[in-house]
């Protein structure tokens, strides 16, 4: 009676499914890039970067300052004896850099690879939070299948071992065909409680990737393949113009060449226009106005500081060096991705092939084998080995199958392209305060 309530219960819950509308890959990969905060830390400190531009163009414009006093004066010098006035102080100056050494140009050029670097970073850390949310999501729904297979497997046993029951009952069968179904029953039973726990980790996964709960229904992605490199160096190439990576080492190197020029103009002379008035009284000493204006044109050049000029220079030489080695080795890491993740696609594109036929030859030899049980020509151990691997293959190709749609994100990802496969607009990622900060991250 067990039994019978046992299987009644896998085939109601293998077949009956609520009609809940199925969440895609692409809503939650766009919520989980949108709400990491990895993603937003990146943003703000791009912003920030935004704001060192402004500051930095600052230089071409005039600096005006105005100032005014007023208080107690007391003098006493050898010509004004023990005088106390009430002194007041009154002053505008326009302040405009004219030549300052190309400092101005440098550090807004400087800030401006700095702003490129930051925004490829912002799609960096995108891609990436792309890629991790797309294998959290595939590793739900593979766990989703394996445990349907997992009560699928079961539900066979529990079959076999009903009639290998009724058999022995019956006086047909031995006892040992009865234990042997019930220890393989046992098995089938540990088989599910060990796919429902693995799926328990992928939705705990789940929701630490992306700050929700994996939903019910979830469909399966499918992937265009005419966007999928045909060959490895057709990715290689896509991914030196689009990664990321590589985008920002280049935009690294800029801001180091900028930074290098920013510090050469301290070895220049500066010229600026000054103009300065004033509206004083009882200045000094002297009761009554004392009023002046300039207007002047200040030459100001170093001569000697005991070599900190020279040495910024040959520091910030040094940084352009470094830079460029970080260019490289950023090159050469994302190749070796792309090597790694070409290799894991053609292998899984080809193993799908011959899983797939041992899942369709396993499972015809188990349907065979289970009518020749029933005529007496195989024994129960053949039909039990022979669902232990139709089990074995099911679970081989399932694995197999969301295995290989993940290689194909890491190709993906390796050549900078995963955010616009699975077409998540970033365009919100952008600062909503200042419509200056809406820059394309594309």
């Amino acid at each position: 009676m067990v039994v019978k309530r046992t299987l009644l219960a896998l085939a109601v819950g293998m077949s009956f499914v609520l009609p809940v509308q199925a969440v895609e890959l692409d809503q939650v990969v766009t919520q989980a890039v949108l709400s990491n905060p990895d993603v937003k830390s990146v943003m703000n400190a791009r912003n920030a970067i935004y704001e060192e531009i402004n500051q930095a163009k600052g230089g071409f414009y005039p600096r005006i300052d105005i100032a005014a006093g007023i208080g107690y004066e007391w003098t006493d010098t050898v010509s004004i004896d023990d005088v106390e006035l009430k002194r007041r102080e009154a002053s505008f100056s326009i302040d405009q850099m004219l030549f300052d050494g190309f400092l101005t140009d440098s550090e807004v050029d400087r800030h401006s690879a700095r702003l490129e670097s930051s925004n490829h970073r912002l799609r960096e850390v995108a891609e990436e939070t792309a890629l991790e949310s797309s294998r959290a999501y595939l590793e739900v729904l593979k766990r989703k299948e394996l445990l349907s297979q997992a009560k699928e497997t079961l539900y066979n046993h529990v079959r076999v071992y009903d009639q290998i029951k009724r058999r022995t009952e019956s006086g047909l069968g031995t006892l040992a065909s009865n234990q042997q179904a019930e220890g393989r029953l046992a098995l089938a039973e540990v088989n599910v409680l060990t796919a429902e726990n693995n799926l328990l980790d992928a939705e705990a996964t789940f929701q630490r990737v992306t700050g929700e709960v994996a939903p019910e229904v979830m469909d399966f992605p499918l992937v265009d393949q005419a966007i999928m490199p045909a060959t490895s160096d057709e990715a290689v190439k896509r991914a030196l113009e689009k990664h990321p990576t590589i985008l920002l080492a280049d935009s690294d190197v800029e801001a180091a060449r900028a930074q290098y020029e920013s510090a050469r103009s301290l070895l220049y002379p500066t010229l600026n226009f000054e103009v300065d008035r004033n509206w004083n009284n009882n200045i000094d000493g002297v009761r009554g106005d004392n009023e002046d204006l300039t207007a002047m044109f200040r030459l100001r050049y170093n001569l000697y500081n005991g070599g900190s000029d020279k040495a910024r220079v040959r520091q910030t030489h040094h940084q352009i060096n470094e830079a460029r080695e970080i260019q490289a080795s950023a090159k050469r890491q994302t190749l070796e991705s792309i090597e790694l993740s070409w290799g894991a696609y053609e292998i899984l594109k080809r193993q799908l092939e011959y899983l797939e036929k041992h899942v369709v030859a396993s499972t015809q030899t188990r349907d065979s084998y289970f009518k020749q049980f029933n005529i007496g020509q195989r024994s129960l151990l053949d039909l039990l080995d022979t669902e232990n691997e139709v089990f074995s293959s099911k679970n081989a190709y399932i694995s197999a199958k969301y295995d290989f749609v993940i290689a194909q994100y890491r190709l993906l990802s390796g050549m900078g392209e995963i955010l616009d496969m699975l077409q998540v607009d970033v365009a919100p990622l952008a600062s909503t305060e200042f419509s200056d900060y809406r820059t394309d991250l594309k």
